[in-house]
């Protein structure tokens, strides 16, 4: 929903709120009445319905604060404890604690106010204390949802200071001193992400998930290596940014400066570690202080002058005092290289050309051969000649020559001249051939040359640039020292070389896979013991070279994914619908990890529950040109495995052609060429399927994937291997093989995970580099991608829903949803006044019904029309914000055929109701 349709609505959304804002408070002054005369549950159920009601409304008109509000609500009315005396005073107290919370932040949206400090404003109250006498009370009564804690007061930012005045600035130098080694690599990282926070800071708009995955990594980093107030500040850094992500704090003006000046505190303790005399420790208690304000939505606060930073400082850099080749100057070499290669593909092309002209000459000459010979034939024969000069007519006047025999003088006509000087220019061009043709066999030789030195160079400045693979377990290891108590840490191929720039980049995701190993994987000592396994869990991580590729394995002992969690908080997050997470596999269901946000871990941390930890594996893993491979099986464990290439600036790449446009393969990644007639393949669940090395392999037609006309019924066929197996992808015609310089997609192109960079040709024409798994998973999934032919009748008919909702909020949002996409739209605000408007034979192509409604909710609405024959196959999807499973199964069982939750992800609901009604959206 935009900001115009969003202020177009809220008046219909205050009405409606304020109703049942009056509803709620007279259902609780009427509840002491109600429970001493012993009827209090019709109450409770009644005020209940009312709050769900609510925390769908405003979570669906972005108001995240009041719709936690109403969800404790709710949780709270459906609990019922049986409390008696005093403890039953309590938790009326605490239901109207809660109505009164509801209240304060209606009230603030009425006058344009946020209502981003609802939960700290409810603890002020009271509230929670309440509701630990309520749990004391009756703790099987219900199970509260975990929320983060927020801090009453400023003096909890406290904790984040050293003990001592002044200790900072030594703890910060002290840590340099003693980890050298580490800082080298620390602080480069450290300072990339800072770059990339403040990068983000300065556009108009800034990408959410880009400045949180800074702040965490840096924090996660900071906590790796043995820098705490680096990672504790970061940490709060990380707090108010999570707030903005979630929607509870607004990106505006002031919240940019204190983020900026977090960032700039950060950069200042890094030049304080390394020699530089700035009071950090002053800015550090004020900056932590303010950060723990904005957290809690009191940014009204002026910001001191003593909290900017002073200018950067010319420090000396720790790699200027030792011989190591800094890995920025490896770099500037391998770039240069890629330069170098590109050169020596345009000198080939060059050659290429300099032979056509050979051959041309060649051509002319023979030609040039031809005619000198037909032209002797004709004119300059013997006998040609003396008939010639019986036709030619008497000369007038005596002959000069009369005396002398004709055979005694040459006779030299036009045409004799002309033959001689023809015969003579194909002499010369015969001896300029020659001349071209040695210049191109001497060039031909330098460029094989020039070829196996670049080849050498390549190799040489490669194997320069890796380092022990042990540089980053020895991080590991660090970590895995301060959790000995749970896990057994052990790596393989510690003394495998690896490329710096790469490996650089691996400690971040690697660290990420063993947090998720720890805090999801391995399980509680209790449950490892009731499983039958040792208390200790065990973490093992490997590094091998398979061929041209690096492949890092993570596999733990633990229990395994949990699949239904996982399907759970994607249909919470609106992701994907139930219908299309019970058609997925479980390996497609495991990837949904590594989406930004989704995590299952059920309390926020400083190490889990953010759901960031495994986007920054996949999208390292991307950067990096890899694939990244999931695997788990249920009380056995997960193992992640990641397959990086052992270069990744420059590579030999197949090119192909599909169309007009030219498409390239990492040729490390062809397993072979094949050319099919279609009857040799076959029609499997997901398309065309064709047959390699004994088995059938799917077909990713890249024809249909990039909308260019096809052609032909020959197969030619690209075999690629992936760590899940093999895939096919069709062309038009195969090309060449040749080295290339490979860069890595950018962000405009970083959602297409079939697309792994970008090879420049040696024409200097720009590439896209296919990466096989995600060709794998477009062969699983053809229904996400393939184009279907569009009728005009199609194109202008969208369907009939009826939409079913007790609250006008969503029947007026998700109507105007559908109604833009071109479906025509009916509502009904329950499921009685729906099933009545079903008997009078209106014509539906799908039902959209909510659950919990009064008359007849949604359950009563899905088991009635199907005990119709009228009805009994109309599609109904539900939409509620119950995502439990019991919930899922009920539904499904009464024939439910798809299932959502609140608010509705607008996207994924126009996208299977399209596919409903047939309609194009």
């Amino acid at each position: 929903m935009n900001s115009s349709e969003r202020a177009e609505l809220l008046p219909a959304f205050l009405s409606e709120a304020s109703t049942d804002l009056g509803t709620l408070r007279a259902g609780v002054a009427n509840l002491p009445a109600a429970a001493a005369a012993g009827g209090d549950d019709q109450q409770l159920t009644t005020l209940s319905i009312v709050a769900h009601r609510m925390r769908g409304s405003a979570g669906l008109y972005g108001f995240p604060q009041l719709a936690k509000m109403a969800g404790l609500l709710e949780r709270i009315l459906e609990a019922r404890p049986d409390l008696n005396g005093a403890q039953g005073d309590t938790y009326v107290t605490l239901v109207g604690t809660a109505v009164h919370m509801i209240g304060v932040g209606l009230d603030d949206i009425t006058h344009g106010r946020r209502e981003t400090d609802l939960g700290l404003r409810f603890s002020r109250a009271g509230g929670a204390a309440q509701l630990q006498a309520v749990l004391r009370a009756q703790p099987h009564a219900f199970v509260p949802r975990s929320t983060q804690h927020i801090p009453d007061d400023l003096d909890d930012a406290a904790d984040l200071q050293p003990a001592a005045a002044g200790s900072l600035s030594d703890t910060l130098r002290a840590f340099v001193r003693e980890q050298a080694e580490v800082w080298e690599y620390f602080a480069p990282e450290v300072r990339e992400h800072l770059g990339h926070l403040s990068a983000q800071l300065d556009a108009p708009e800034p990408d959410l998930d880009v400045t949180f995955r800074a702040a965490h990594t840096i924090k996660g980093s900071s906590f790796m290596v043995g820098l705490e107030p680096l990672g504790e500040f970061a940490h709060r850094l990380e707090d108010v940014l999570g707030g903005v992500r979630d929607g509870l704090l607004r990106i505006d003006t002031p919240l940019r400066d204190e983020l900026r000046r977090g960032t700039d505190l950060m950069t200042a303790m890094l030049r304080v570690a390394e020699g530089a005399d700035e009071p950090v420790q002053e800015q550090l208690e004020i900056q932590a202080a303010r950060l723990a304000q904005v957290a809690q939505g009191e940014s009204g606060v002026p910001a001191p002058a003593s909290a900017a930073p002073p200018a950067d400082l010319p420090v000396a850099s720790p790699e200027l005092a030792t011989l190591r080749v800094p890995a920025r100057h490896l770099e500037g070499l391998i770039d240069q290289m890629g330069a170098l290669v590109t050169s020596r593909s345009r000198l080939g092309q060059s050659l290429g050309r300099l032979d056509e002209l050979q051959r041309a000459m060649q051509d002319s000459q023979e030609r040039f051969g031809r005619a000198v010979r037909d032209f002797e034939e004709r004119y300059l024969n013997a006998d040609m000649l003396r008939v010639a000069e019986g036709t030619r007519p008497e000369r007038a006047g005596p002959a000069l020559a009369e005396d002398f025999n004709e055979l005694e003088l040459d006779t030299y006509s036009d045409l004799n001249i002309l033959a001689r000087s023809i015969t003579e220019l194909s002499a010369d061009f015969s001896e300029v051939r020659r001349r071209l043709e040695a210049a191109v066999s001497d060039l031909h030789a330098e460029h094989e040359d020039m070829g196996k030195l670049l080849r050498r160079l390549r190799v040489d400045v490669t194997q320069t640039a890796r380092v022990p693979f042990s540089q980053v377990t020895a991080r590991l290891r660090r970590w895995a020292r301060e959790h000995r108590d749970r896990l057994e840490f052990v790596t393989r191929g510690d003394d495998l070389k690896v490329d710096s720039a790469t490996l650089q980049r691996l400690g971040e995701p690697l660290l990420h896979l063993l947090t998720n190993a720890l805090h999801h994987g391995l399980g509680t000592p209790e449950d490892r013991a009731a499983a039958g396994k040792a208390p200790r869990g065990r973490v093992e991580l490997s590094a091998t070279l398979v061929g041209s590729f690096l492949e890092i394995t993570v596999r733990d002992d633990g229990r395994g994914l949990d699949f239904l969690a996982i399907r759970e908080r994607a249909l919470m997050r609106g992701l994907r619908s139930a219908q299309e997470l019970n058609a997925m596999e479980d390996d497609e269901v495991a990837r949904l990890i590594l989406l930004p946000g989704l995590s299952t871990e059920q309390q926020v941390s400083t190490v889990a529950g953010r759901g960031v930890g495994m986007d920054v594996v996949a999208t390292t893993t991307r950067q990096l040109g890899g694939e990244l491979l999931i695997r788990s099986r249920a009380g056995e464990g997960t193992t992640f495995t990641m397959r990086l290439p052992t270069t990744r600036r420059i590579m030999d790449v197949l090119q192909v052609q599909v169309g007009t446009v030219p498409l390239a393969f990492a040729v490390a990644s062809v397993r072979a060429l094949r050319e099919l007639r279609e009857p040799e393949l076959r029609i499997g669940e997901g398309g065309f399927e064709a047959p390699f090395e004994g088995r059938w392999i799917p077909v990713v037609d890249l024809r249909e994937l990039w909308g260019t006309p096809a052609t032909g019924e020959t197969f030619s066929l690209v075999v690629l291997s992936t760590l899940a197996g093999e895939v096919a992808a069709r062309v038009d015609t195969f090309g060449t093989i040749g080295e290339s310089s490979v860069a890595p997609t950018g962000s405009l192109l970083g959602a297409l995970d079939y697309l792994s960079g970008t090879a420049l040709s040696a024409t200097g024409e720009v590439l896209p580099l296919l990466e096989p798994q995600g060709l794998l998973r477009l062969a699983r999934r053809p229904d996400l991608w393939l184009s279907h032919e569009r009728t005009g009748e199609q194109a202008t008919v969208q369907g009939r829903l009826l939409l079913v909702d007790d609250s006008l909020s969503v029947r007026r949002v998700v109507g105007r949803m559908l109604e833009r996409a071109g479906f025509t739209v009916d509502t009904a605000n329950d499921g009685q006044d729906a099933y009545e408007r079903l008997q009078q034979g209106v014509p539906y192509d799908v039902v959209l019904s909510d659950l919990e409604m009064p008359r007849m909710n949604g359950f009563e609405l899905l088991s009635a029309l199907r005990g119709r024959p009228t009805t009994a196959s109309l599609p109904v999807v539900i939409m509620t914000t119950r995502a439990g499973e019991k919930h899922q199964r009920l539904a499904f069982s009464l024939g439910a055929t798809d299932y959502f939750t609140k608010p509705v992800n607008e996207a994924l609901l126009l996208r299977r109701v399209g596919r409903l009604t047939g309609a194009v959206v």
